[in-house]
This record gives structure tokens, C-alpha cells and sequence, in this order.
């Protein structure tokens, strides 16, 4: 196994920013090399899926290499106060893991994962480039970024909502700017556009667990096939360790 942490400056956002990267060392040369983009939460960084679960070892069983990129708190956008980090996970990063790291994205292979507003970020890369993903999984995911506020603690909201003006801007346009998880899966329904495989974990005890049932029977109400599982966990790194292995055990058969 080959793990790589540095840090550099991307041109999209013009300071030091972190990266992570496993590269198994035991996949079969007869099976295609497969790529995934593992997000984190808001609050964590590029460093926290290999501290906080076995992500390592899932990679080399399963013969994926996982890019795991840092986005600050920026809900994986480009901010109206702040870095344009929409630019560089979508667009920038991919060209610079290839040219230095010679991994291919291509669509057939490439997938997106998440957690929290990773999970939303995951979609979102998913949805608005539905042609660079075979698949994408949302862990506890931020599924309904309007409502947002009112999913969180009281005690939280005035810091989220100082966060989320940073971020989005006020009164801001998120269908414009492609932010709207469940504005975007109507517009590809109505164009009868095909997208990734989609799969939805969340804990029952989640915070998050209201919008994310929301998403479901949005997805399911518009026609799209999609994987959904839930059980009885909280917001933790218990639960997204077990959820990343089962997303990496059935999209590596």
C-alpha cells in the first residue's frame, strides 16, 4: 500500500491546501484501475478518513485508488467570501492528480463518496457531472441544502448561518449555481439524462436523518433507481467506516 500526503497551491485557490492519496499496491493488472474521490466533513480535512477508519486497508482489498482532497468548510463551492473550492475539486484536482500521479478518471472506473458535507459534495459532483461518475454515496449526507438551518442544533445555528453566508452568499441563487441537490435531480429527470449509481446511507438517530428520508422519496417519486440504506447509528465514524466498506464491497465486484 502507498500512501501519499502532501500539500501544494492550486491555481483556483492560491493557498497551501492539503492532499491525501492511497494507491493499493496488489491490484490485479487484468482488473481495470479504479479511482475514488473521498470527501469529509464539515469541521475535518483531507487526513481524517485515514485517521478515523481503515480506509487503507479497505483500498488495497478492494484494488481502488482514493483521492482525498481538503475543502476547508466551503460545502464544496465556490465561496462568495472566501476560495473557489467548487473550481479546484471539480475541476483543477483532477488534471493534477493525473499529471502527477498518472490516475486516470476515467467515467467507467471513477467514483465520488462523502460524509456529511461530503456526502452533499459527493451528489453534487455527481449530479452536475453526471458523465465523469459510474457511481456516487452519500454517508449521512447534507441532502437538502435549503433546510439546512433547521436541522441543526439551536445551539449551532447562528455560527452555521454566519458559515453558510461566507459560503453561499444572502438570498442566494443555488439553482443558478447547481447547489440545489433536489433541483438538480428533477432537471435530469425532465431530461430524461441518465446518471451515476446513487447510493444513500444514514443512521436513524442522525440529525440529518429528516432530509436525507426526504431525498430518498424525492428520488424515488422522480423515477431514480437508487440504492438507500439506513439503521439504527448516529452521526459517527463508526457508522461511516462500516458504510464506506460496504459502498467500496459492492461497487468493486
Amino acid at each position: 500500500m502507498a500512501s501519499f500526503h502532501g500539500h501544494f497551491v492550486p491555481e483556483s485557490l492560491g493557498i497551501q491546501t492539503g492532499l491525501q492519496i492511497i494507491l493499493p499496491e496488489h491490484t490485479q493488472q487484468t482488473q481495470p484501475r479504479r479511482t475514488l474521490y473521498l470527501l469529509h466533513g464539515r469541521g475535518d480535512n483531507e487526513t481524517n478518513w485515514v485517521r478515523r477508519t481503515a480506509i487503507e486497508r479497505y483500498a488495497d482489498t478492494f484494488g481502488i485508488a482514493v483521492i482525498m482532497p481538503n475543502a476547508d468548510t466551503s460545502f464544496y463551492t465556490d465561496m462568495v467570501y472566501g476560495k473557489n473550492y467548487w473550481t479546484y475539486i471539480s475541476e483543477e484536482l483532477p488534471h493534477i492528480v493525473n499529471t502527477h500521479f498518472k490516475i486516470e478518471t476515467n467515467p467507467e472506473h471513477t467514483y465520488v463518496a462523502g460524509l456529511s458535507m461530503g456526502g452533499y459534495g459527493a451528489f453534487k459532483l455527481a449530479l452536475n457531472h453526471p458523465d465523469r461518475f459510474k457511481a456516487a454515496a452519500s454517508f449521512s449526507g447534507v441532502m437538502d441544502i435549503r433546510g439546512i438551518m433547521t436541522a441543526t442544533p439551536e445551539e449551532q445555528q447562528d455560527e452555521r448561518e454566519r458559515s453558510l453566508t461566507a459560503i453561499f452568499g444572502r438570498d442566494p441563487d443555488l439553482d443558478a449555481i447547481g447547489a440545489d441537490l433536489l433541483t438538480l435531480v428533477t432537471k435530469h429527470q425532465q431530461a430524461r439524462r441518465a446518471l451515476p449509481d446513487l447510493y444513500q446511507y444514514c443512521g436513524t438517530d442522525d440529525f440529518l436523518y429528516e432530509m436525507n428520508i426526504k431525498f430518498r422519496d424525492h428520488l424515488k417519486n422522480s423515477g431514480v433507481d437508487a440504492y438507500y440504506e439506513e439503521e439504527k447509528a448516529d452521526h459517527t465514524w463508526d457508522y461511516w467506516d462500516y458504510c464506506i466498506e460496504s459502498f467500496l464491497g459492492k461497487i468493486c465486484k
